[in-house]
């Protein structure tokens, strides 16, 4: 099996699991899982933590609105330097897609946002699954698998890094259910790879001309 064909396999693995996940919480299933989880993180307003809410909406900010789409922006740009105008429109693509997919998923499930203590950050939309936490998968990981070997690794470690400070912030700011970040995290995770099956899948056809050209 090539490299594309078990990348497209794993991204619909994965999608096919955002749904069964979804079916699963509106049915009642991990209710006790993301209540002991979103207890053990749940912010409240105090001296003690009113800094750290600072931060994570900080996070979450980054990750709405039009400057998510200005991040996707500056991200695409520095791959088509350093990969090519493919590569770049892939990202932009996957982006919207999974943000498409992220709204009619929410729309289709409707579950409730989590109301367990006051919640920190502004929602009007329904919380399955997590559009932050999708998001910051797509683009950041998209980002960990298209950017060349020879840049800093601190370029992945900060990719990294906001994938999982997203999602964190998202429970963290009571808005969001564990369970929702997670299927957010696969939903991302599945565009990703399937941008990726895309691009490797281009290659392959070029190498089948052309043994020269680089491996993905």
């Amino acid at each position: 099996m090539t490299l594309s064909a078990r990348l497209f396999l794993t991204a619909l693995l994965l999608f096919a699991a955002v749904i069964a996940l979804g079916f699963a919480v509106t049915a009642g299933r991990f209710h006790d899982f993301d209540i002991a989880v979103s207890h053990a993180l749940n912010l409240q307003r105090g001296v003690s933590h009113d800094w750290l809410i600072l931060v994570m909406q900080g996070i979450s900010w980054i990750g709405g609105g039009i400057q998510r789409y200005v991040i996707v922006g500056i991200l695409a740009l520095a791959l088509w330097r350093w990969r090519g105008w493919g590569v770049a429109s892939a990202m932009a693509v996957a982006t919207l897609a999974s943000a498409l997919t992220s709204d009619i998923l929410k729309s289709f499930f409707a579950r409730a946002r989590p109301d367990l203590v006051p919640q920190l950050d502004l929602i009007s939309s329904p919380a399955f699954p997590s559009g932050h936490a999708t998001n910051a998968a797509v683009v950041y990981l998209l980002f960990i698998m298209l950017v060349p070997q020879a840049r800093h690794p601190a370029w992945r470690l900060a990719a990294a890094a906001m994938i999982l400070l997203m999602g964190l912030s998202r429970i963290l700011l009571n808005v969001h259910w564990p369970t929702d970040v997670i299927g957010g995290w696969m939903l991302g995770a599945s565009f990703a790879l399937m941008a990726a099956a895309v691009i490797s899948f281009r290659r392959e056809q070029r190498q089948s001309k052309d043994p020269t050209v680089q491996k993905f």
